[in-house]
């Protein structure tokens, strides 16, 4: 796996999370969902490549499979 590759992943994973957090700061329940959804795709395809992410775990079901 190329480093660029997973540069990416952490990227997309990174604007995801921010994108959670700003959705749920604005209290918007349709902006949270769309985010979430994206958070979730993003951290599996990180765990797929086993690419290590920063970020938070909005979500304990992530903190059991990480």
């Amino acid at each position: 796996m190329s480093t660029v590759f997973a540069a990416a992943v952490r990227e997309r994973a990174g604007q995801a999370w921010q994108e959670l957090q700003a959705a749920r700061d604005a209290d918007d329940a349709h902006a949270v969902l769309v985010a979430e959804a994206e958070w979730e795709d993003a951290r599996r395809l990180a765990q797929a490549y086993g690419i290590v992410i920063d970020q938070g775990c909005p979500d304990p079901r992530w903190e059991a499979e990480a």
